[in-house]
């Protein structure tokens, strides 16, 4: 192998490692360097009292196969595929919705799920299989200032508040009075044009450290490349030759970088010389500094008695919760024995729980549970981890700088680059490849 100096990755999230498993698959040396001391980015793992949680809890779709593509090359971690499925947390639920997406070839599981959905009539259900069929008809293509809330406007108003708009909140963490109505049906697209499986939902059953980031460490590493955390690195300069970033103090020279972190740590990953010597790079954080953020908050709840769930994922009625999901790998290997059932609650977006203090937010959230299934066994623990940033508000229009080419030797990764897919593990998948690929196919 020509002795060259190898690639830097600046950002351990899902787009570096992603970009370093691309590079390292092809026999191209790289480092890999991430600030924090676990890998994984908005997509990581947390130890709370000795169990291993997850900053956030993340759904990936059957359609996102460049992530699974990945997941398996890398021997990561385990997952549970199951189709397509809302159902309420509890019996009795009310105004709740049950769908659940047949095995069937194409888009045939879906159609007949839609028209079976228990929770709306017959009328409600038709004219939503009508509209489906239109927007299908019509190529998922929508005006570009178009919100989610306008395109859904011709539905009968409870098919779009309990079956789209729960999806688009989930999908793009953006209310649907303001989420772009493309990208919704971008991903709509995806999961429902495609192969009868890509509508699944793909639960995780480890932590999202172990899902990928550490496997894909563990692949570098044995590629002949190199993953250093703590360590902040940042960008000195860059040509069609060569670069130069600092990190530890020192200065490593690289053949080319590839800057991978999130949207609001762009700027901190070019030295202020830097910036001024690439007008890109100072029009890329320009645009970056005009996005809007939407939080998602996880409440990790402990019980010691189990109750029964319909499935290892739940509807809530977003009161606040909007959805539960059963977590026993979270207990497995765990030194505290006295519990029997760990609950991840998830709340995103925005809204009047925003305000509330952790305590009193995984307070309200078990009573939420407790009114729902008054058979639930006292909380006896709680965790409760809100990303403030966790993603970007994925409005029509937003800003957005063009990539995986940032300038001559610099390459940019990151969910906020993706021209198709909001913000999720499926888009910092598709740029970290992307930014490789371009990386390799300049010379790199």
């Amino acid at each position: 192998m020509e002795d060259r100096a190898p690639v830097a990755i600046i950002g351990g999230g899902y787009a570096g490692c992603a970009a370093a498993v691309t590079l390292a698959s092809r026999g191209v040396p790289c480092v890999l360097h991430e600030a924090a001391p676990v890998l994984g980015g908005r997509a990581r793992r947390v130890v709370r009292d000795g169990f291993r949680l997850d900053n956030g809890q993340h759904l990936l779709l059957g359609a996102y196969a460049r992530t699974l593509d990945l997941v398996a090359r890398t021997g990561g971690g385990a997952y549970a595929r199951r189709p397509l499925s809302i159902s309420p947390f509890a019996p009795g639920q009310p105004n709740a919705l049950t769908l659940l997406a047949r095995r069937a070839p194409g888009r045939l599981g879906v159609l007949v799920g839609l028209l079976a959905a228990r929770g709306l009539t017959l009328r409600e259900r038709v004219a939503n299989l009508a509209w489906f069929r239109s927007v299908e008809r019509a190529g998922f293509a929508r005006p570009p200032n178009e919100t989610v809330a306008q395109f859904l406007s011709p539905l009968p108003p409870r098919a779009a508040k309990l079956l789209w708009e729960p999806l688009n909140l989930a999908a793009l963490n953006t209310p649907a009075a303001r989420a772009s109505a493309q990208v919704f049906c971008n991903v709509l697209r995806a999961a429902f044009a495609g192969r009868g499986d890509d509508c699944d939902f793909v639960l995780p059953t480890t932590d999202l450290s172990a899902l990928f980031p550490e496997p894909a460490a563990s692949y570098v590493c044995a590629n002949g490349g190199r993953v250093v955390t703590q360590s902040r690195a940042q960008v000195l300069g860059a040509d069609r030759t060569s670069a130069t970033i600092v990190a530890g103090g020192k200065a490593h020279a690289a053949r080319a970088v590839i800057v991978a972190v999130g949207p609001h740590q762009l700027a901190d990953a070019f030295a202020p010389e830097a910036h001024a010597a690439r007008p890109s790079v100072a029009a890329a954080i320009g645009a970056l500094e005009r996005l809007d953020y939407e939080p998602i908050a996880t409440v990790w709840l402990g019980y010691p008695a189990r109750v029964a769930m319909p499935g290892p994922i739940a509807r809530l009625d977003d009161a606040p919760g909007q959805w539960v999901l059963d977590r026993p790998d979270v207990l497995s290997g765990a030194t505290r024995t006295d519990l029997a059932q760990m609950l991840s609650v998830v709340i995103s977006a925005s809204g009047p729980h925003t305000a509330l203090p952790h305590d009193e937010l995984a307070r309200a959230v078990d009573a939420q549970l407790r009114c729902l299934a008054p058979s639930l066994a006292p909380c006896v623990w709680s965790f409760v981890v809100t990303e403030k940033r966790a993603t970007y508000a994925c409005e029509p229009r937003r800003a957005r700088p063009t990539g995986p080419r940032l300038a001559p030797g610099l390459y940019l990764a990151g969910d906020y680059v993706d021209q198709d897919f909001p913000a999720t593990l499926e888009a910092a998948v598709r740029t970290g490849i992307a930014a490789a690929e371009a990386c390799l196919a300049d010379g790199g």
